[in-house]
């Protein structure tokens, strides 16, 4: 379940930007095997601290790169990118303060404020974020038989 973070933001991209694919595997991207307009999301792991018997908190980075679709109208035009709006997506964010509840992983992210770089053909953005995590209970077996022992012997109560 460590990877609720990650599925949340892809819940977040597909409610803001329905039609964009969302890339999640490193080595994909890396090739660039994919179809742009494209967003890749990874997170990283920043501390894992247990709050109580029952919830961990988490804090992660998470970094959106949002890839921008080539424009192909005309022949002088080809391969130039076409900058992508990133306003739905951040407007998104400020209505939600910055807090998102996502009722499907039963994760709440609190965010901090994001940090963009601009690309020629991408931006990418980068958040801090945290989450707790609950534990789930190991049952325990019952004791419900007692062995008394003396000397060597074994008594009965």
């Amino acid at each position: 379940m460590m990877d609720a973070g990650l599925k949340t933001w892809a819940e977040i991209v597909r409610i803001v930007y329905p039609d964009l694919t969302i890339l999640r595997d490193r080595t994909q991207w890396l090739a660039g095997n994919f179809d742009t307009p494209s967003v890749f999301i990874e997170t990283d792991l920043v501390s894992d601290r247990v709050i109580t018997p029952r919830a961990n908190r988490i804090v992660e980075d998470v970094g959106l790169v949002f890839h921008f679709d080539k424009e192909r109208i005309a022949e002088e035009d080809d391969g130039e990118p076409i900058p992508f709006d990133l306003t739905p997506f951040f407007m998104f964010l400020r209505q939600r303060k910055y807090l998102y509840a996502s009722k499907r992983f039963g994760v709440a992210l609190i965010m901090e404020p994001p940090r963009n770089r601009p690309e020629k053909d991408r931006v990418e953005v980068t958040f801090r974020y945290s989450y707790l995590l609950s534990v789930p209970k190991i049952p325990v077996p019952k004791i419900n038989e007692f062995h008394i022992g003396y000397e060597g012997k074994e008594l009965n109560p």
